[in-house]
């Protein structure tokens, strides 16, 4: 499984912050983003995931857990 967004990916897995997009809807979705933490370069893991539905997800990056929406999510890009 190839995982491109922060929302596909599985629980417990280390990723890196390739880049955050700009939500067309939400222009400063990606601004908010980037202020919490959301670099390149930087480790990311999903911890757990709401239920019913998997929304929100719980997300450490760094040293710092966030709750983040699905589309929240979906706008960070990772390898």
């Amino acid at each position: 499984m190839t995982v491109e967004r922060l929302d596909q990916a599985p629980l417990g897995r280390t990723f890196t912050v390739r880049h955050v997009e700009a939500d067309p809807q939400v222009p400063e979705r990606a601004r908010q983003l980037e202020e919490i933490g959301f670099f390149p370069g930087e480790r990311v893991m999903v911890m757990t995931r709401g239920f019913p539905g998997g929304d929100p997800l719980v997300v450490r990056i760094g040293q710092s857990t966030f709750a983040l929406r699905g589309a929240e999510a979906a706008c960070i890009r990772v390898a």
